[in-house]
């Protein structure tokens, strides 16, 4: 069986992949049933896979569209607190276009169980609990260098 880079005990780690899928100047977003929010879409790495690898199988898994992955646009890290216990996340954020010839739509009819998505225009983004907020900025910013955020949302208490 294929093993994800992610391990949970007392903490918990996960590296993940993620997408910021362009099609016809809008974004393709992702929720699921048990997180009351929108992502994009993407899923964890599995050992001996890339980046890219994982992210390419991911969104084949989601939507059943293979989009193609471009370059690497940010690196987010976030560690939070529940109790005692630590948990940190990795992940990076790839640009991907949506292929053509091929409707928007038919993410709908592909969805993975327990997933929904919807395209948006980038001027909605700020109106739409987006998560992680702290990416929000950067979702739609056309480019340039790679950016790296880290976000601690460990509790002071």
């Amino acid at each position: 069986m294929e093993e994800n880079i992610a391990w949970s005990g007392d903490n918990s780690f996960k590296l993940r992949a993620a997408a910021i899928v362009q099609g016809r100047g809008r974004i393709l977003l992702c929720a699921v049933d048990d997180l009351d929010g929108w992502f994009l879409p993407g899923g964890k790495v599995r050992f001996g896979e890339s980046s890219t690898t994982a992210l390419a199988r991911e969104l084949v898994e989601e939507i059943g569209v293979e989009c193609a992955i471009g370059r690497l646009s940010l690196v987010a890290e976030s560690i939070r607190s529940e109790g005692a216990a630590i948990h940190q996340e990795v992940c990076f954020y790839y640009e991907a276009s949506w292929p053509d010839g091929i409707p928007l739509e038919v993410v709908h009819g592909n969805a993975e169980e327990h997933h929904k998505f919807a395209w948006v225009s980038p001027d909605e983004l700020p109106f739409m609990n987006f998560l992680p907020k702290e990416i929000l900025a950067h979702v739609d910013d056309g480019g340039g260098e790679v950016r790296h955020l880290f976000f601690d949302r460990r509790s002071t208490a």
